[in-house]
């Protein structure tokens, strides 16, 4: 079996190392009132706070080039180099509640209600998954167009005239190994707020599938016509149905100028919106949480795509996640082997201890029995040895280095609002036909779901959704309490006058509750003006609850409005009653 190290290395040598075209570090311009990681520190709220959206399109972009990166240059500059900045600082593109604004780059969906099981399995589908089913004429017009290791070819089919899909084969022992996964990755990334493609599950007869007289395909010796033999390339390591269907994928691509790839460092120079360090925007931190669920170790600038999108007179550019054929346990064209996901292509102990013992010193995870339910449609992919905060993406992520434990918890949270039911229904919708493996997927995803939030949600104070009715009443809500990962403790809760030209806050009164819940102080509910509250949390069996969250609320006409919520990293202790 060949594994992804090996094909990786083998990359390196052919790729070459191809620069990045035009991306440059940018001072960022963060359009917020905080968040801060100390209380002392000065803050001021705006009469728009908090942002819902970032509005990143309003600057022409009309002007910015594909970006050109090959997979070799990606993988040195981030294996061997240190590319961005570490420095450790908070996430900048979040709003004044600690929160990701609607963006170019992330719109809020799961993380802000309840999504339908309907919704999360159409995902962001132009048709609906069943009937994309019964799509069995294809035309192929070429060889795939737009990178990849899975074997695969792109076609349009009498449905939708002009549109190019790009339809890709599973490898022959594993049905739906690689298109499975890429369409539950698929879901899962919309529902949490990623931009993504159509993407769809068809089995088709290889009779159905007829060649373009324009088809052509790129080869070493350049561009040429489209054969018979070519297809017969494809179809020669696809795995095939017990009637002779082609287990097939079909990605269909958004309309817009293919800008090439964003890298998870650094900003662009020639695009007038993109202002935020990749590095310390929380959506690409965060990233992480998700890569550690789905074994989504590819996670890496070649698996991205930006698009100019051109609307309302603007251009402006979108930023996609894309091919997620190497995740659950898959390796595209063959599972993933026991090492994915523990450890980085090149691990320098790793390493020095294979040279001494010449080879005689094995990984652990190669000393790991697999679980003895592991069906053909899955690769490595189990939660028994799963720890999350040791996961590992195939080689170093600037983003995923500066996860902190703040955006751990805003990714957790999201990962912990999908239910067993949402869970199920994505992994039943994804064409596995043996009823084993869809078992084994949706089990072992609830119980990686269930580690994350366990180890992140409890990383930090958990209070989230903090409101302040009308009449005084503060409720607030245990993120980890909701997900079932840890009990109540107990809440101390300081109440405070907020000085919003000064950025001071008086102190007023405190009061412990068992409950989420407390109440303001008569004195504190006259007249207009901000007020604070500082919840701490103490759990006996709970040590990173200890930092408290300050909350700012402001009274206006329309009643008390959350403005504010800090994580701060370097409170002060609850104060006696």
């Amino acid at each position: 079996m060949r594994s992804k190290r090996a094909v990786w290395f083998v990359a390196v040598i052919a790729g070459g190392v191809i620069g990045a075209g035009s991306l440059t570090a940018q001072s960022p311009q963060p359009r917020q009132g905080g968040p801060l990681d100390s209380p002392s520190a000065v803050k001021q709220f705006r009469s728009d706070d908090p942002l819902a959206v970032d509005n990143d399109s309003v600057a022409d972009a009309s002007s910015v080039k594909e970006v050109e990166l090959s997979e070799g240059f990606d993988l040195l500059v981030n294996q061997f180099g240190s590319p961005g900045d570490r420095t450790a600082r908070r996430a900048v593109n979040v709003n004044t509640i600690d929160e990701v604004p609607n963006s170019s780059w992330f719109t809020n969906r799961i993380g802000v209600r309840d999504l339908t099981i309907a919704e999360i399995v159409r995902g962001a589908n132009t048709f609906e998954p069943a009937e994309a089913r019964n799509w069995q004429e294809w035309t192929i017009v070429g060889g795939k167009g737009f990178g990849g290791f899975q074997p695969g070819f792109r076609a349009e089919r009498p449905g939708d005239p002009g549109r190019v899909y790009q339809l890709e084969v599973d490898p022959r022992l594993h049905p739906r190994l690689s298109t499975g996964a890429e369409f539950i990755g698929t879901l899962v990334y919309h529902a949490a707020g990623y931009n993504v493609e159509d993407f769809y599950l068809i089995k088709v007869r290889p009779e159905n599938l007829t060649i373009s007289d324009k088809a052509t395909i790129k080869d070493p010796s350049g561009e040429r016509k489209y054969t018979t033999r070519d297809l017969a390339n494809v179809l020669s390591v696809a795995a095939t149905d017990a009637e002779g269907y082609v287990y097939l994928s079909a990605q269909r691509r958004t309309d817009g100028d293919d800008l090439g790839h964003f890298q998870y460092h650094g900003t662009r120079s020639d695009d007038p919106n993109d202002i935020y360090p990749h590095e310390h925007r929380r959506e690409l931190r965060g990233n992480r949480v998700f890569g550690a669920w789905l074994n989504h170790d590819d996670s890496r600038a070649l698996n991205t795509r930006n698009v100019r999108i051109k609307a309302g007179g603007r251009n402006y550019v979108r930023h996609y996640m894309h091919d997620f054929g190497a995740i659950l346990g898959s390796g595209t064209r063959f599972p993933d082997p026991a090492i994915s996901n523990h450890e980085y292509f090149i691990e320098q102990g790793a390493s020095v201890r294979q040279l001494f013992t010449l080879g005689l010193s094995t990984p652990k995870p190669l000393r790991t029995d697999g679980p003895d339910d592991m069906p053909p449609s899955v690769g490595w992919f189990e939660s028994t040895t799963f720890e999350p905060e040791l996961w590992k993406a195939n080689y170093p992520n600037t983003a995923f280095l500066n996860l902190r434990p703040d955006d751990a918890f805003w990714a957790a949270r999201l990962v912990s609002r999908f239910s067993d039911e949402a869970i199920q229904a994505m992994v039943g919708s994804a064409g596995y036909d043996d009823p084993v493996a869809a078992a084994y997927l949706a089990r072992t995803l609830i119980e990686r779901r269930d580690k994350i939030a366990r180890v992140w949600l409890n990383g930090v104070n958990p209070i989230v959704d903090v409101t302040l009715s009308p009449t005084g009443v503060l409720a607030f809500t245990n993120a980890a309490v909701q997900a079932r990962v840890a009990s109540h403790g107990t809440y101390t809760i300081s109440w405070g006058r907020f000085d919003n030209s000064a950025g001071t806050v008086s102190e007023v009164s405190v009061e412990r509750q068992t409950e989420p819940r407390g109440a303001v102080p008569a004195s504190l509910m006259v007249g207009h003006g901000y007020i604070t509250v500082t919840i701490w949390s103490q759990h006996a069996e709970q040590p990173g609850w200890s930092q408290p969250v300050r909350v700012f609320f402001r009274n206006d006409a329309a009643g008390w409005t959350t403005v504010g919520l800090d994580r701060l990293t370097s409170g002060p202790a609850a104060p006696s009653q």
